[in-house]
């Protein structure tokens, strides 16, 4: 494992020893679960992009997408602690152009619409709910990734209609097992502009999805 993923994976099983950051703990299943995983949508991120990680938590996928790859990369969630953690890491790594951002993406969204070449989200919401977080923060011809697990299917069909809204289109669903844990990516391009009342505040992508 390269020196960067040891310094994190050191650094995440200190601080989690005190502050809930994550539920896997064992030093094999962190390389899988959070580094391996995250790295599985590499190749959709070129260099010089912006990229937006939505609800980031520790830092996945973001931070390992990072690690590996040059590129503007911002992650935001509503939790500080987990936000103070990502910055530390981000300091102790070196990382340029990388911040991590105590907010929620329907406020933060109301700054930077339509910003970013890449949003990524892992282990947020449902695709409903999650697409109506994404979708306003890219570009025209963005891509927006959901890491998922195995309801990944059918919560893309459930989110047909949210995307048909929100300007977003599939462009495609990658299916794979990752060391006996199912994965799937769900790749969705934004093909048209979405209207300036999305995403909704007061909870409601969550409480009543498109």
């Amino acid at each position: 494992m390269d020196k960067a993923y040891q310094i994190y994976m050191d650094y995440l099983l200190e601080v989690n020893a005190h502050t809930n950051l994550t539920a896997i703990t064992n030093p094999r299943e962190i390389e899988i679960k959070h580094f391996k995983d995250s790295l599985t949508v590499l190749s959709y991120i070129k260099e010089k992009d912006k990229v937006l990680d939505i609800g980031a938590g520790a830092g996945f996928p973001g931070l390992p997408l990072r690690i590996e790859k040059d590129f503007d990369l911002t992650l935001i969630d509503s939790v500080n602690k987990k936000v103070v953690f990502m910055n530390e890491v981000i300091e102790k790594l070196g990382l340029k152009n990388t911040r991590a951002i105590h907010t929620r993406a329907e406020d933060y969204a109301r700054e930077k619409r339509e910003s970013f070449d890449v949003v990524v989200s892992r282990a947020v919401a449902n695709m409903a709910t999650l697409s109506e977080y994404a979708l306003p923060f890219l570009k025209v011809g963005g891509l927006f990734i959901a890491l998922k697990g195995p309801k990944a299917e059918e919560e893309l069909e459930a989110s047909k209609n949210a995307l048909k809204i929100l300007g977003g289109r599939v462009k495609e669903i990658k299916a794979f097992d990752l060391d006996g844990n199912e994965r799937v990516n769900i790749v969705i391009e934004k093909v048209k502009k979405t209207k300036d009342k999305y995403p909704r505040g007061k909870n409601l992508p969550k409480k009543e999805p498109l």
